[in-house]
């Protein structure tokens, strides 16, 4: 990704990719690891006041900060706007991927397993998270946007809230918000770099125009 903005905090979001696929992979003995932290994490929103209300409370404070960004850059930097266009592309296919995700694996949410705080919708599957998708696609723009390292770790931190809530409100498993965390992550990712490649090979293409005259 070498047409990204200088300084793009790159790393903390792998990072953040490595501990979700670790946490897709690592199973505890018995039962899986996301069974476990799943039954916990409702109980425990059960006898939380405004759990409810948790993961979109932070996924609204995440829009609000993205749109900050993206305007902030649009205006101060200039250079930087085919790199945020494309990663808010990647936000909008990230969704459309998690939703496609969802058709395909059609799993039943947890809470048709044990009670739960948040409203159940069995008609809408829960494998991947569609929250923590857009939470964390939303990182990517507010990395590429702000080229702040302490922006893009606030970002982290807040679409996690995010994640964490839906496992409040026992709607997701630990493995539906992880898998969403790959696709918010993986996906604008892809974006950025098909953006990146046509920049390159639309300048590539001027600079042998420009040589044969």
């Amino acid at each position: 990704m070498h047409s990204l903005p200088a300084r793009t905090p790159i790393l903390p979001i792998l990072l953040t990719a490595v501990l979700a696929g670790c946490v897709l992979l690592i199973p505890t003995s018995g039962e899986s690891l996301s069974v476990v932290v799943t039954r916990t994490a409702a109980e425990a929103g059960a006898s939380l006041p405004g759990a409810v209300f948790v993961s979109d409370a932070a996924l609204a404070v995440l829009a609000a900060a993205t749109a900050g960004a993206m305007a902030l850059a649009w205006m101060k930097r200039p250079a930087s706007r085919g790199a945020v266009v494309a990663s808010a592309a990647g936000v909008m296919a990230a969704y459309a991927g998690s939703e496609l995700l969802k058709l395909v694996f059609a799993q039943a949410r947890p809470c048709t397993r044990w009670m739960s705080v948040g409203e159940c919708q069995v008609t809408d599957y829960s494998f991947p998270s569609n929250h923590a998708t857009l939470a964390f696609a939303a990182v990517w723009v507010i990395a590429v946007a702000s080229v702040s390292v302490s922006s893009a770790l606030s970002a982290i931190a807040i679409a996690a809230v995010v994640s964490a809530g839906r496992l409040l409100e026992g709607v997701h498993y630990l493995h539906d918000v992880a898998a969403g965390a790959l696709v918010g992550i993986v996906v604008p990712a892809c974006s950025i770099g098909a953006w990146s490649l046509l920049r390159g090979a639309r300048a590539r293409i001027a600079h042998r125009r420009f040589a044969v005259r």
